[in-house]
């Protein structure tokens, strides 16, 4: 059975999406609609994200790849229909006689062609043929080629859903651009046998927005969410309430963060890296604020503001906590390697680490600390904006 009750002890199921052809379909001019400020060289990425996906398996862990668990479900009758309808209802298409010939010609796709299409996008040149007469958006290809849009972030999988204990969270993404990606999970949680011990926490969506990269889960009792550009305090207080209502959780610690296109979730500026460890960017230290949420004897949810993150820490998994800070005692240097992801780490057990090459303050200063640190080569998968923790969706630990 997939289950997660804390964030560093050792990872045995882990779901990764290799990057494809998505990434071929940014476009200059979109770049900042799609979330990406580079464009990733695609062939490269792929030997970058194998040689993570190989690293992983060398160290016992099952990887399983979310497009390969979306073929296995697509023989299931209605299934097929139904994934399509509901990529559809998420795109912008307004012309229902558009959005129904693109339904058609979706679901004449053989399996492969479909993910395919759903991922890579679907192009308004590929689908002019099947209109009798041309609408305004064949005639403007040139503003935006697109009726389905690609999905360049998918291999994120991390934000797509967070495994709490033995029920799956699924995000609800603040942008547009991310909306489609949690359908995938939602799907597979439904249908695949691999989910089927599987429950969800919320059967209806999450309001806007919270994402898995702002949720890590401190130990069986504890979260942290990170309230962030892309989670609102709206979100977290819905989640909080069915969480801690149900028992299993018994606080949750919000840290807020500036709400900064640099530091979009929480994991790109702390991650837990062992029982009583933690890794942050320095750059943010008196940015932050925490808040403790807990149930009150009324059934409400109380908030309050804590002194300190360490103390909040601390006072969740009863122990003392260090917190180490990237990049170490130079400013410049850690603001780089933050823009890098060196705070982005995969615990793959307690006091094990998976990080970027190209961090190396960050990485020497870990190992100082007695932290094992696994490097992994990410020049073009950083390029996205994400680290090997926001390229894994953990689904089991020990």
């Amino acid at each position: 059975m997939w289950s997660i009750h804390s964030e560093v002890t050792t990872l045995k199921s882990v779901l990764l999406h290799q990057p494809g052809t998505e990434l071929e379909n940014l476009i200059p001019r979109y770049l900042e609609d799609l979330l990406f400020d580079e464009i990733p060289w695609l062939k490269q990425a792929q030997v970058e994200h194998n040689g993570f996906a190989t690293l992983l398996k060398e160290q016992g862990v099952e990887v399983v790849y979310l497009l390969d668990l979306i073929h296995d479900i697509l023989d299931i009758p209605s299934v097929k229909a139904d994934l399509v309808r509901e990529h559809l209802l998420f795109s912008r298409i307004s012309n229902s006689f558009v959005r129904g010939a693109i339904f058609e010609y979706l679901l004449q796709l053989t399996n492969a062609q479909l993910v395919h299409a759903l991922t890579a996008g679907v192009s308004k040149v590929e689908v002019v043929h099947l209109k009798p007469y041309p609408t305004l958006s064949d005639l403007t290809v040139r503003s935006y080629p697109f009726y389905l849009d690609p999905m360049p972030s998918l291999y994120f999988t991390r934000d797509h859903g967070v495994m709490i204990g033995n029920r799956l969270l699924v995000s609800s993404m603040f942008n547009f651009a991310r909306r489609r990606e949690t359908i995938f999970l939602r799907f597979l949680q439904q249908y695949h046998p691999r989910f089927k011990d599987v429950g969800l926490w919320f059967h209806k969506e999450i309001p806007t927005g919270i994402e898995g990269g702002d949720v890590l889960v401190i130990n069986e009792f504890t979260l942290c969410i990170g309230l962030s550009e892309r989670t609102t305090e709206f979100a977290i207080e819905y989640v909080a309430r069915e969480l801690l209502l149900n028992g299993q959780i018994n606080s949750i610690l919000v840290i807020e963060i500036p709400a900064k296109r640099a530091y979009m979730h929480l994991d790109t500026v702390f991650t837990m890296v062992d029982f009583d460890t933690f890794l942050m960017y320095p750059g943010i230290g008196d940015q932050t604020q925490v808040y403790k949420l807990q149930l009150g004897k009324d059934k409400h949810i109380l908030a309050h503001k804590m002194s300190s993150l360490k103390l909040a820490l601390e006072q969740s998994i009863k122990a003392p906590v260090r917190i180490l800070y990237s990049g170490g005692s130079d400013p410049i240097t850690a603001a780089r390697e933050q823009w890098a992801d060196s705070t982005n780490t995969l615990a793959i057990g307690p006091g094990k680490v998976i990080t970027y090459n190209r961090n190396q303050v960050t990485n020497e200063l870990l190992d100082k600390n007695g932290i094992e640190v696994f490097e992994v080569e990410g020049s073009e998968l950083v390029r996205g904006r994400g680290g090997p923790r926001c390229m894994s969706m953990p689904l089991s630990r020990k």
